[in-house]
């Protein structure tokens, strides 16, 4: 495992001075992110796999694909580079929960606000002591009772 770690690293310095690359910028992305060794790409320098995005964003020849020039080109370069999609980075568990209660707090708010600030009704309830029997002038609800006599008589 040692022997193709020093293998392969020798084989990026060489390739990387090779292209004119800027050795201490991979060097320093070499050494901060562990890459596996890939038996695919032979004697191509497996690179990292870092977004273009995270990198710094001065200090490059290319400013707008941040790349220096000659810089090696990753494998997976599609997927990687500025036009890739955006790193999202979702918010910790307690910053979601502090949203979601502020959230319900301000929907709780507004609706006790609404419900204390509604006027009365303009008019009076009506009030039938007996019933809307003698106002309409209906005939009495039946009962489940009513029908259990009807049917046993």
């Amino acid at each position: 495992m040692n022997r193709v770690l020093n293998r392969q690293t020798a084989l990026f310095a060489t390739t990387a001075s090779r292209r004119l690359t800027t050795s201490a910028v991979l060097q320093k992305y070499k050494k901060q992110y562990y890459v596996d060794p890939d038996p695919q790409i032979g004697d191509y320098p497996n690179l990292p796999h870092i977004k273009a995005e995270e990198r710094p964003q001065n200090g490059w020849w290319d400013r707008q694909n941040r790349r220096n020039f000659g810089e090696p080109i990753h494998e997976h370069d599609e997927v990687l580079n500025m036009r890739s999609p955006t790193v999202y980075r979702s918010p910790g568990w307690k910053v979601v929960g502090r949203m979601w209660a502020g959230v319900i707090v301000t929907i709780g708010s507004i609706y006790y606000i609404i419900s204390q600030a509604r006027a009365e009704r303009p008019y009076m309830r009506a009030f039938y002591p007996n019933g809307l029997k003698d106002e309409l002038g209906g005939v009495p609800a039946r009962t489940m009772a009513d029908a259990i006599r009807e049917a046993s008589a």
